[in-house]
């Protein structure tokens, strides 16, 4: 299901067509028909395919659809990826509807639609979530997504995700409809992995071995490197990608870059592209 609101502008522009039928011969679904928490109103599948994209999905991947409607997004990463999708859907009515579309599609057997509460359902699974549901839904599911494995990406047609800066934004022109042309906006994340707190470092430059605690919002981060007999070397806009960590510190008049990877409780990487000076990094309990 989708949209938490529609605006009186909106209204208007469904007007025309909200007596049309989206459904089949076996379930009327029309325009702005109200569901669980939001009204529905379809994706249109060129903006799936290109959400899709956005997210890079390539094969091996896993798509969970939250809110799956009648189907569009799971049906599609199935023909164009020939991969898993999965829908959750809580109206019951609909996700027979998305069976229906994924048999007439002929990716029943690549495609799972599950009647249930977003809220409860586990999606745990997924390499690539979407999205179609409202600012105050995509907050509410914030946490439960940065809990997510690292890497996982997450993209949401319209709708942002509060205090969560997305790591890439794409301006669309959706194509002619009943309504007309639409301008869409679809956002990226990436599952940042877990930093904070404090961490034991080697290799870092006329240090043997150091604290160097990370203050993590999100993605972005900032930090500061103890530094026996003198004055902590702190740094800001360190940036985290799924696992791929970088930042940047100046100490005794010089710069350095670090480029690296978490794993857990494992940090690893180089200076300054160099692969001579190699960092390692542990979690302190």
């Amino acid at each position: 299901m989708r949209f938490l609101a529609i605006t009186p502008i909106f209204i208007s522009l469904l007007t025309g067509c909200a007596l049309h039928n989206y459904g089949d011969d076996q379930f009327q679904l029309r325009m702005a028909a109200h569901g669980k928490d939001i009204m529905w109103v379809p994706t249109r599948v060129d903006t799936a395919t290109q959400m899709l994209a956005l997210a890079q999905v390539k094969s091996g991947d896993i798509v969970y659809d939250l809110g799956s409607g009648d189907g569009v997004i799971p049906i599609q990463a199935a023909k164009r990826y020939g991969i898993r999708a999965v829908g959750i859907e809580y109206n019951p009515d609909l996700v027979a509807l998305s069976k229906r579309n994924a048999i007439r599609e002929n990716v029943q057997n690549l495609v799972t639609f599950k009647q249930g509460d977003i809220f409860v359902e586990d999606f745990s699974s997924a390499t690539v979530l979407t999205l179609f549901l409202g600012e105050s839904l995509n907050l509410k599911l914030m946490p439960t997504i940065l809990k997510m494995k690292p890497g996982t990406r997450v993209v949401s047609n319209t709708f942002r995700m509060d205090s969560w800066i997305p790591d890439q934004e794409v301006s669309i022109r959706s194509g002619e409809s009943t309504i007309g042309a639409l301008n869409e906006t679809i956002y990226l994340w990436i599952v940042p992995a877990n930093i904070d707190g404090a961490w034991e470092f080697t290799g870092l430059p006329n240090l043997d071995k150091t604290s160097v605690r990370f203050v993590q919002k999100k993605q972005f981060f900032d930090g500061t490197i103890a530094k026996l007999g003198g004055r902590p070397i702190s740094f800001e806009d360190g940036k985290i990608r799924g696992e791929a960590i970088q930042f940047d510190f100046e100490t005794n008049g010089k710069k350095y870059s670090f480029r690296g990877q978490i794993s857990g409780s494992q940090i690893s990487g180089i200076l300054n592209g160099d692969p001579k000076l190699n960092v390692a990094g542990k979690r302190l309990k």
